[in-house]
C-alpha cells in the first residue's frame, strides 16, 4: 500500500515524486526550521541527511497512507468535511508521537554507536518542521487529486451533454410524423398522372427537406436562417397537400445571428396540424413570428381541435425543453388558451451552439 501507485485514490502515480520529493525536502528542512547554516550543514551532513531522510520518508508514506485509507473509507464527496476533519484530527495526535518514537531511535542509535548528536532541534522546532511537512503533503496530494478530479468531472460532463444532445436530437427526429412521408407520396402519386411537371418540382422539394434533415444529424443547432430555408421548403409540400385549408405565416426578415434546434420549427407546425382541424370549413392557420425582445421564436395556431383527441405523449415539445436547456437559460414557453396555442421556442447564441 506504501509505495504502489494507487491511482485510483490518489488521481496520479506518485512514485517518481516520492524519489525526488524525500531527497529534496530532506535536504531543504534542517536549514528552514533548524536554523543551520549552509556551511554548518554541509559538515553534519553525513548524520543529518540521513536523519532528515528518516524523518521525511517515515511521515510523508504515513501521510500517504492515511490520505488513501480515509479516501477509500469516505470516498464521496458528501463525506469531504468528515475525512478532512478525521485527518487533522488523526495528524494532531500522530505526529508529535512519531516525531519522539523516531528521536529515541536515533538517540538509541547514537548512544549505542557512541556517535554525538550534532544538531539536536528543540521541541518547538521539531513540531514545526513536522506539522509544515505533514501539512505540506498533503496539501499537494490534495491539490492533484481535486484537480484532476475537476478536470475528470469537465470533460465526463461535456460527454454526457454530447450524448444527450445527440439522444434527444435522434428522439426528435424520429416525432417528424411518419405519416408525413406517406402522405407525400399519396400527393406525389396523384400529381403524377396529369402534372408531371408539377410531380418532379414536389419531388425535388421533398428530396430536399429529406436531406437536409439527414445532413444536419451530426448538429445540435443551425442557423435560423438555415432552419427558415427548409421550414419554407417545407410547408410548400404541406400546402400541396392541404392547399386553402392551411395558413402558415413566416416573418419577413430574420436575425443572421442566431442559432435554433434543428427541425424544431417543423415539429412544432407538424404538432399543430396533428392535433387540429384541417379543411376548407375550418382552416388552419398557424403564425410563425420573432417576440418583440427577439430572443424567441413564436408559433402560434387558432385552436380546433379534433374531435377524437390524437393520441400524443408530450415528447417532442419535452425534448426541445431538454435540449434548449443546453445553450441559454431562456425557457421554452407553452401557452394554451381557449382559442389559440403558442409555443416561443428560445432563439440561441451561435457562441453557445458550439
Amino acid at each position: 500500500m506504501l509505495v504502489r501507485p494507487n491511482i485510483q485514490y490518489l488521481a496520479f502515480d506518485d512514485r517518481k515524486l516520492l524519489l525526488y520529493g524525500i531527497p529534496l525536502v530532506s535536504l531543504i528542512s534542517p536549514l528552514v526550521f533548524f536554523g543551520l547554516s549552509p556551511m554548518e550543514y554541509f559538515e553534519a551532513a553525513h548524520q543529518e541527511l540521513p536523519e532528515g531522510l528518516l524523518y521525511t520518508g517515515t511521515f510523508w508514506l504515513c501521510n500517504r497512507y492515511l490520505l488513501i485509507r480515509l479516501r477509500i473509507k469516505y470516498d464521496s464527496l458528501t463525506h469531504l468535511v468528515k475525512r478532512f476533519i478525521m485527518q487533522f484530527v488523526i495528524i494532531l495526535i500522530s505526529a508529535p508521537i512519531i516525531n519522539i518514537i523516531i528521536s529515541l531511535f536515533l538517540k538509541g542509535v547514537y548512544i549505542l554507536t557512541g556517535t554525538e548528536d550534532i544538531c539536536e532541534p528543540t521541541l518547538i522546532q521539531g513540531l514545526a518542521a513536522t506539522y509544515f511537512l505533514t501539512f505540506s503533503v498533503l496539501l499537494l496530494y490534495d491539490t492533484i487529486y481535486f484537480f484532476h478530479k475537476y478536470k475528470e468531472a469537465l470533460m465526463e460532463k461535456e460527454w454526457i451533454k454530447k450524448a444527450h444532445i445527440q439522444s434527444q436530437l435522434d428522439n426528435l427526429r424520429n416525432q417528424i410524423n411518419p405519416h408525413f412521408l406517406f402522405n407525400s407520396m399519396n400527393t406525389l402519386m396523384n400529381l403524377i398522372p396529369e402534372e408531371g411537371d408539377k410531380a418532379r418540382n414536389y419531388l425535388g422539394k421533398l428530396s430536399t427537406f429529406y436531406r437536409y434533415a439527414v445532413s444536419k444529424q451530426e448538429e445540435a443547432t443551425v442557423p435560423l436562417s438555415m432552419e427558415f430555408e427548409n421550414a419554407k421548403i417545407y410547408i410548400e409540400l404541406l400546402k400541396e397537400r392541404f392547399a386553402d385549408s392551411l395558413d402558415i405565416s413566416l416573418p419577413d426578415q430574420i436575425p443572421g445571428n442566431c442559432h435554433v434546434l434543428p427541425l424544431a420549427l417543423q415539429l412544432l407546425v407538424e404538432n399543430a396540424i396533428k392535433h387540429n382541424i384541417v379543411s376548407k370549413n375550418k382552416p388552419l392557420k398557424i403564425d410563425i413570428s420573432l417576440s418583440s425582445d427577439g430572443k424567441h421564436l413564436v408559433v402560434r395556431n387558432n385552436l380546433q381541435r379534433k374531435i377524437q383527441p390524437v393520441e400524443s405523449t408530450g415528447m417532442g415539445l419535452e425534448n426541445i425543453k431538454k435540449r434548449i436547456s443546453f445553450f441559454t437559460d431562456e425557457l421554452l414557453i407553452v401557452s394554451n388558451k381557449q382559442d389559440t396555442f403558442e409555443v416561443r421556442l428560445p432563439l440561441i447564441d451561435p457562441n453557445q451552439a458550439n
